[in-house]
């Protein structure tokens, strides 16, 4: 059965709508990556807070950080011999630290009855725990 020719016209109106204005219908192609947000739970947040507040120096330290900035900055000292003795300090007052903690662990070792710290460790993955 042949088709009314107003329904033919109609279909084709239809077609040419749906179409863009040139003719051609363009279909693009988007990337969706997979990006891993970051989670923050407030523990995350106050343990990266004890780790920086650890850090800073004391305030005896920054008062002396801060002399020798102030003599720097008024010509005093020339800022590279401020910058060698504030590093100089650092790493001395670090090492005479750790010394200090290395002589309280022998002498804890020394002293009967009493035991250090034990330290454990998570087992890695492939090994196994020892009894």
């Amino acid at each position: 059965m042949p088709q009314a020719p107003e329904a033919a016209t109609e279909r084709q109106e239809e077609r040419q709508d749906q179409a863009s204005p040139m003719g051609k219908v363009v279909h693009l192609h988007t990337a969706h990556p997979r990006v891993a947000i970051p989670y923050v739970t407030p523990g995350d947040m106050f343990k990266g807070a004890r780790e920086a507040t650890s850090r800073i120096p004391s305030l005896r330290k920054l008062t002396g950080y801060g002399i020798l900035g102030g003599m720097a900055v008024a010509g005093a000292l020339e800022w590279p011999i401020a910058v060698a003795v504030g590093v100089a300090t650092e790493v001395i007052t670090r090492e005479q630290a750790a010394r200090k903690r290395a002589e309280q662990a022998k002498e804890q070792r020394r002293q009967p009855g009493t035991e250090p710290p034990v330290r454990t460790q998570a087992a890695q993955p492939g090994q196994t725990a020892m009894a």
